[in-house]
């Protein structure tokens, strides 16, 4: 490397990214623009961004359907148990992901991360996707896309996309709906006059219960190179995974002395850590295989790729590169 390369790259405000966009990381080799306040779908679009947040459900989806303008980098940014993201009007005699069997059900996207997860809490408790109805379409704002840049997925049969000028809110005020999976709550939802309930109230003990069967926390978000400068400059890569990887750790080691996000911060960790270990989100291949081969799974299951991945090889650009430019610098 005789050159340094301006890269810029989009994200969300994500606390462990604060060492990286305050300079107290930098990647060698690279003068880094990070923006944290624009959609990380800008990264998709146009060419505004070298580097980017991006779907990890949806990336395995491009891979399966022969696309390779990304390369993926083992960085999972964003993580997230998805027994919370289940809603019900106020007052539903529905209790338990067993009781959607049989009913209407609507979600704001079906091949995104976070539904593929959720999907998956539903068939891990045994509840049939093919029994429940769902509709696919915005919340509550009618000119919304529910494609969008997404990749294109064929729907099951049970699945129906909402019609032109209509809203999932729409639907569950009519009780056209009978609860709703969303991934983060739906705007108005901590409103005090909010028509939202949650499912499953106490979701932290049945999300702990999930994590002490399966060892990880889902990972929603990864961070990916446009291929065109990754094969101009293979060495961004593992140079930029480092400099990730030191913010992590340096936000991760910060919080057992800082931990001001609220008042019950430390304990939280401390749980968590005997969960999951200390170091509950590890970035790199290893770390996450059984959470990786977890979705490639889920992903053929069901029915969002029609052949099986190999989890060796979706992030196998980025792990030669890693391999020719040798071992990191010592932080």
């Amino acid at each position: 490397m005789t050159h340094k390369v301006s890269i810029r790259m989009v994200a969300y405000n994500y606390d462990h990214l604060a060492p990286l966009a305050c300079g107290d990381v930098a990647p060698e080799g690279i003068d880094l623009d990070l923006d944290r306040t624009s959609p990380m779908v800008q990264f998709l679009v146009g060419s505004a961004f070298e580097a980017g947040e991006m779907s990890f459900g949806q990336y395995l989806i491009r891979l399966s359907q022969g696309e390779r303008a990304f390369v993926g980098l083992p960085v999972f940014v964003n993580r997230e148990f998805c027994h919370r993201c289940f809603f019900v009007p106020r007052h539903s005699p529905l209790h338990s992901l067993h009781d959607l069997e049989g009913r209407r059900v609507g979600t704001n996207a079906w091949p995104d991360t976070g539904n593929t997860w959720s999907r998956a809490t539903l068939r891990d408790e045994g509840v049939r996707l093919d029994r429940i109805r769902w509709w696919v379409g915005p919340y509550n704002e009618p000119a919304y896309d529910s494609f969008g840049n997404r990749p294109r997925v064929a729907l099951p049969p049970n699945v129906e996309r909402l019609a032109a000028g209509r809203t999932l809110l729409d639907m569950l005020l009519a009780g056209e709906l009978d609860a709703l999976m969303y991934p983060v709550p739906p705007p108005g939802f901590y409103a005090a006059d909010s028509p939202l309930v949650r499912l499953l109230p106490d979701y932290r003990r049945t999300e702990r219960a999930w994590a002490q069967r399966a060892g990880f926390c889902p990972g929603h978000h990864i961070v990916a190179l446009r291929r065109d400068l990754f094969e101009r400059e293979p060495w961004v890569a593992p140079s930029l995974y480092h400099a990730l990887e030191q913010s992590r750790q340096k936000w991760q080691e910060a919080r057992w002395d800082l931990s001001d996000t609220s008042p019950w911060l430390l304990p939280d960790l401390e749980d968590a850590a005997g969960l999951l270990g200390r170091d509950w989100r590890p970035y790199g291949v290893e770390p996450n295989r059984r959470m990786i081969q977890t979705l490639c799974d889920e992903e053929l299951a069901q029915g969002l790729i029609s052949e099986p991945l190999d989890p060796a090889a979706l992030f196998a650009d980025f792990e030669r590169a890693m391999q020719e430019a040798g071992p990191a610098k010592e932080l």
